[in-house]
């Protein structure tokens, strides 16, 4: 059985003289978060060379949100009397990501993906019809992961990526909570090879 296996500098020089070729993918990993589930939604776009090396930049956020993070503010109202609001949490971060393949077959696939990012974190809630925010903070974010592909035909295959998340923020709560081991189970779909397949004459074919 022919693969590729673990990263060398010649094998990374290798893949860096190849063509880049663009990719967009999209992601969700969970969190293990006081007995609750917080899912993150990613976005990527990048450049790969040599199918091996990725290297890209991301958009991710907390979807949905979740109502273990929520809290209850009183406010007074034109009589007096204190009603509770709702402030609901809202996450984002704009990260960079580099992922290597370091084992590759016919069906297996296992690489490392890295990613770090920077956003914010605040609270969201409405008040006399006003849409409010409150205890904003900027946050940092290291996320090292190991990912896991098999190909079940050309076109399709299943994975599972395991990680976690370190995240440094003022908000101690949100800093400690977040800060978790990250999981996920993924379909796949390879819309280079169902492009190929469908225009196999197609320059761009060729090229992907």
């Amino acid at each position: 059985m022919n693969s590729k296996a673990q990263p060398t500098l010649d094998t990374i020089r290798y893949c860096l003289q190849q063509k880049p070729q663009p990719f967009i993918k999209f992601d969700g990993r969970n969190s293990f978060i006081e007995n609750s589930r917080a899912k993150i939604f990613g976005v990527k776009a990048g450049v790969s060379f040599g199918k091996r090396l990725h290297f890209g930049l991301g958009y991710n956020q907390l979807i949905p949100p979740t109502s273990s993070f929520d809290k209850i503010v009183y406010f007074p109202d034109s009589y007096g009397s204190m009603f509770p609001v709702i402030k609901r949490l809202r996450m984002y971060y704009l990260s960079v990501h580099a992922e290597y393949v370091f084992y590759q077959t016919k069906h297996w696939e296992l690489s490392m993906p890295l990613q770090l990012g920077i956003g914010k974190s605040y609270y969201t809630y409405s008040i006399f019809g006003s849409k409010q925010r409150s205890d904003e903070a900027f946050n940092f974010i290291y996320e090292p992961a190991v990912s896991i592909e098999y190909k079940i035909v050309k076109w399709f295959g299943v994975g599972a990526d395991v990680g976690y998340r370190f995240m440094l923020t003022s908000d101690k709560q949100l800093n400690t909570n977040f800060t978790s081991p990250t999981y996920a189970f993924k379909l796949l779909i390879y819309y280079s090879e169902i492009f190929k397949s469908l225009f196999p004459k197609s320059k761009l074919a060729g090229k992907m």
